[in-house]
């Protein structure tokens, strides 16, 4: 074996230390990029939200969120709107109603059983001409309808077109208290990002992440 291939043999070697270089750049740009993903999915910042709103996805919608008092046989409503070109909508939320009337009578008492039987509201979801017609005490046919309870937990598909909706909550009962009601509704627009990550919204650990890849990235730069 001539002295040229003995020196190209020895020399073979080399190129491993940059192989490794190469594998490493390549798998920091991999979680750097899949950390600009996460933060587009999860930060609440203006850029990232502009990021999801053109991959489909729509924030929530307040409906209400407020605090107030349904007299016996009453009831009252709040009216909201589908935008056009709504595909996947819900309606969503939480609801409790507390009787304002007390006398102080202990639930193992006859009067007080009775009196709990008397508690709790009906939320009921209504289009407009349904709102209408039960509003004259004519059935109507709901979208959502809790029953009478002390609180609720509301998840309703709506129809996937524009329309204007009344969430009815009603105090229309033969025996009744007056209630004090607290109610969080929301207009949620189903999308591709996973309900479990739009409500990790907040991306503290991935601003971490960033600070830690910085320094990483500007090391190996510089070996």
């Amino acid at each position: 074996m001539s002295s040229a291939n003995i020196s190209l043999s020895a020399a073979s070697p080399a190129p491993a230390p940059q192989q490794r270089k190469r594998r490493l750049v390549l798998w920091i740009f991999l979680a750097i990029l899949v950390a600009a993903i996460f933060w587009v999915l999860l930060s609440p910042n203006p850029f990232a939200q502009v990021f999801r709103e053109f991959g489909g996805e729509k924030p929530d919608q307040v409906v209400l969120e407020k605090s107030f008092s349904i007299p016996p046989h009453g009831f009252r409503y709040y009216r909201f709107s589908v935008p056009e070109g709504s595909k996947a909508v819900s309606l969503v939320g939480l609801f409790t109603a507390s009787s304002a009337t007390s006398n102080g009578a202990g639930p193992g008492d006859a009067h007080g059983q009775m009196q709990a039987a008397d508690h709790g509201i009906e939320l009921v979801i209504l289009t407009e001409p349904e709102f209408a017609a039960w509003q004259t005490g004519v059935g109507a046919n709901s979208v959502y309808n809790s029953g009478r309870v002390s609180e609720g937990k509301v998840h309703a598909d709506l129809p996937p077109s524009a329309a204007d909706y009344y969430a009815v909550f009603s105090n229309r009962f033969p025996t009744a208290n007056l209630n004090n009601v607290n109610a969080t509704l929301h207009l949620h627009f189903n999308s591709w990002v996973p309900d479990w990550i739009r409500h990790l919204h907040g991306g503290t650990w991935i601003g971490w992440g960033f600070r830690g890849l910085i320094p990483l990235t500007a090391f190996v730069s510089a070996s």
